[in-house]
């Protein structure tokens, strides 16, 4: 069950603030080796996958949003598009946050970085290069087609609820912990929200914040999803 409100209208935003929004398709083509678990390669695609871009403007000051549904870039990859992304738009890495949703059926991007030093055994094959240069290429195509279309907005922030996600260390009878399913331990269950509307009131989107592990459809997938 998800609740949420808006409850509060930000009436001070300055007057020329804008906002746009845009959602690109990143689903490859063909099988993919997926991250998360151990080393499995695709065979399908279950639901396609996104990049979806919020940028924002109040006059002074530009930023651009990103959620991406992969498990997670490296920093070193995440700092080579962050300096294509400033090259060919002038958006500095500080006004650049590129987020994932962190889904176990998403193909690799980039080398592992840091992962590989204690993952080892999931990182024995090839990156693929092509489908790491599409993610690159289609952000900063999103990116460019979102400021294009940036149009005066409102923005309101709220606070909702879900009880979506479980503490993952479990205890046995002798207090041991372990990887499980612990219903009492501590969650947050917020969601943070901000609420973009355009100058009619229509609702552009709606961006939340809520802390899960996107694993519902559990190792044994091998199709591409954003999972949940």
């Amino acid at each position: 069950m998800i609740r949420y409100l808006l409850a509060l209208s930000l009436s001070t935003l300055a007057a020329d603030f804008r906002a746009a929004v845009v959602k690109t398709d990143i689903t490859p083509n063909g099988p993919q080796w997926l991250l998360g678990y151990a080393a499995r390669k695709s065979t399908g695609v279950n639901d396609r996958i996104y990049h979806r871009v919020v940028a924002m403007d109040d006059g002074a000051t530009s930023f651009v949003l990103v959620s991406s549904d992969l498990c997670l870039v490296s920093p070193a990859e995440y700092d080579r598009v962050a300096k294509l992304l400033a090259a060919e738009t002038g958006i500095t890495p500080n006004q650049f946050w590129w987020t994932f949703t962190h889904t176990h059926s998403a193909p690799e991007v980039g080398p592992p970085g840091l992962a590989a030093s204690f993952l080892a055994d999931r990182y024995t094959h090839e990156v693929d290069p092509s489908y790491t240069e599409l993610v690159a290429r289609s952000l900063i195509a999103a990116v460019k087609e979102a400021r294009s279309k940036l149009a005066p907005a409102r923005m309101r922030i709220g606070w909702g609820h879900a009880n979506a996600d479980m503490n993952r260390r479990a205890r046995d009878v002798e207090g041991e912990t372990f990887l499980g399913f612990n219903p009492d331990g501590p969650v947050d269950r917020r969601i943070g929200l901000i609420a973009l509307d355009d100058a009619s009131g229509k609702p552009m989107g709606l961006i939340a914040n809520y802390a899960m592990h996107g694993t519902v459809l559990g190792q044994p997938n091998l199709l591409i999803s954003g999972d949940a």
